[in-house]
């Protein structure tokens, strides 16, 4: 048992585990817990800025590039970034500049467990990297959201900016059309009501009826398109992947630049994203 912060806590048996810090409050201190107050849910709000701007960049950054791309002072960034060292969430170099840390990891590592579709449809997703030779993402449905799960990179020199972990729009792009498509009526509809269509490039569908349109096009074929509509340049087609109960849980997409992925190919492929996502569907007990 040892204090941090004026707070008792107790060091948890996954640090035995993992060799990653894993810390738990002490039930001898739950007062102390529930009288935190609303200033320690912004400086939580704060520290979560400040990662996702570090999780972006594919280089160590200082203190004062960090400042100024989340708005913060650098006093605060440094009193976050002295925290999350004491958890090995971010490392600091011999020049003072930070990087993302073996925590992440060991994170991260446990959310593709607690989902199991990562790893369940890599075998599937490298067959069809091998055939498409074109950028590969899976994503997975979860809370009415839609983020990337795993991402097999395109082979040429031009392919696409993205990362695991980054939540993608739902109606803009081929992957999140395709769960879209396939959601009961209702839910559906839910979505759209309290959606607003805004444009992520000048190509984006804005108009409900338009994409109600085309999503039942996705339905009957059993996959999207999306021609430069989530980003300039880039032509994407994706498929839903089911659950036993044939609700959606995630989505396979291919992505190319437009230039070298015309409506030919982009037919072609849609129908064997299709076929591997039914084939992950199928792993995860849907007969339909």
């Amino acid at each position: 048992m040892e204090k941090k912060n004026g707070a008792l806590l107790k060091v948890s048996p996954a640090t035995e585990a993992s060799g990653v810090e894993v810390r738990i409050f002490s039930e001898d201190d739950t007062d102390g817990v529930q009288r935190e107050s609303g200033a320690s849910i912004r400086v939580l709000d704060r520290a979560v800025a400040v990662l996702g701007f570090m999780a972006e960049q594919k280089r160590q950054v200082g203190i004062t590039e960090i400042a100024e791309a989340t708005h913060l002072s650098k006093a605060t960034v440094h009193r976050i970034l002295s925290t999350l060292r004491d958890y090995s969430v971010v490392l600091k170099d011999d020049s003072g500049r930070y990087q993302m840390g073996p925590s992440v990891l060991f994170w991260a590592d446990a959310y593709r467990k607690h989902s199991g579709l990562a790893e369940l449809a890599r075998p599937y997703l490298h067959k069809l990297w091998e055939m498409a030779r074109e950028t590969v993402h899976l994503f997975v449905y979860e809370g009415g959201e839609a983020y990337y799960i795993d991402k097999l990179d395109s082979p040429h020199p031009v392919g696409m900016r993205s990362r695991i972990g980054a939540r993608r729009d739902l109606y803009s792009t081929s992957g999140g059309r395709a769960i879209l498509s396939v959601l009961p009526e209702a839910e559906l509809k839910a979505f759209l009501d309290k959606t607003e269509l805004r444009p992520r490039t000048r190509r984006t569908i804005t108009d409900r009826k338009v994409l109600e349109e085309m999503l039942g096009v996705c339905r009957k074929r059993g996959f999207c398109e999306e021609v430069e509509e989530n980003e300039e340049g880039i032509r994407c087609v994706g498929s839903a992947v089911l659950d036993l109960r044939g609700y959606p849980v995630g989505a396979v997409s291919v992505s190319a630049p437009a230039y070298r992925f015309d409506d030919r190919a982009s037919l072609s492929m849609g129908e064997r994203i299709r076929e591997t996502a039914l084939a992950i569907s199928r792993e995860l007990g849907y007969r339909g």
